[in-house]
């Protein structure tokens, strides 16, 4: 078509026509598909038909202000391909939808794939449309946030570098023969520290474990590990005395006929765990 409303009226010729527009058109003209798709010319127009047809169209920035429209418009392709650094940003408030529900979507040249399932592991989910490269093991940093899952598997190690580790309603079960509590400090002497296990030596009878671990109700535990150096003398009955929290307990070794009173004789080897 000719650059003016009523060319037969205007006296003068389109630009690039030698001839009235009833004989000569404009150049400007509809581009070819492959032209489209080439992005180089720049005096043709993109066709609707053209651009719904297109696999893949080239196109440039919107042009600076005052020249055309810098409105944004929707692009319908299969294919958008980009040569250089790229950004998709949308304005205040808006929203950008990436896929749907039935179709398929992949990352950094991964094979697009569907959706993962709500019960799909999740870092094959990642791995599958390629956020996260696969193979090995993947470790999981919440930066300190909680984790709320319905079971916990750990093929190694459960540890918790600062805080308990709580069953709320439920058993620690040792589930295989040799499993045991594993202690990383114990106590061997009086000065036990913070240790909330140990073994003391009593001496005549008795021994004060001094450790911050006791508290008022706790409860403790007290085994005979050994003889000791007490020989062929009697030993008492092991029995627990007077509790300082945060402080220390006694143990006592009281005689058989007199429980007020202890069996001095009684040097042996004891072992003690508190449970809080």
């Amino acid at each position: 078509m000719g650059l003016f409303t009523n060319p037969l009226g205007y006296a003068g010729y389109p630009p690039g026509a030698s001839a009235p527009a009833t004989v000569v058109n404009s150049t400007v003209r509809a581009a070819t598909a492959a032209e489209a798709a080439a992005g180089v010319l720049t005096d043709v127009y993109i066709s609707p038909a053209t651009a719904n047809s297109a696999t893949a169209l080239d196109f440039a920035s919107p042009p600076v202000l005052g020249f055309g429209s810098t409105t944004p418009r929707p692009v319908h392709a299969t294919t958008l391909d980009s040569t250089g650094l790229t950004s998709v940003s949308t304005g205040a408030g808006a929203v950008a939808n990436i896929g749907n529900t039935t179709g398929t979507i992949g990352f950094f040249g991964i094979a697009a794939a569907a959706r993962p399932a709500a019960t799909a592991d999740i870092k094959d989910g990642l791995a599958l449309m390629g956020l996260l490269t696969n193979g090995g093991a993947t470790p999981l940093n919440l930066d300190g946030g909680a984790l709320n899952a319905g079971a916990i598997t750990a093929a190694t190690t459960l540890t918790a570098t600062l805080g308990n580790i709580t069953a709320t309603n439920g058993n620690i079960v040792r589930g295989t023969a040799g499993n045991k509590d594993v202690y990383s400090s114990v106590a061997s002497t009086t000065a036990a520290g913070a240790n909330s296990a140990g073994t003391v030596v009593l001496a005549g009878g008795t021994a004060v474990v001094a450790t911050t671990a006791v508290t008022a109700s706790s409860i403790i535990r007290l085994y005979r590990q050994g003889i000791g150096a007490t020989g062929a003398a009697a030993l008492g009955f092991v029995t627990l005395g007077t509790i300082v929290a945060a402080t220390s307990f006694e143990i006592r070794s009281v005689q058989v006929g007199d429980a007020s009173a202890l069996e001095a004789a009684d040097v042996s080897v004891i072992a003690w765990e508190i449970v809080n």
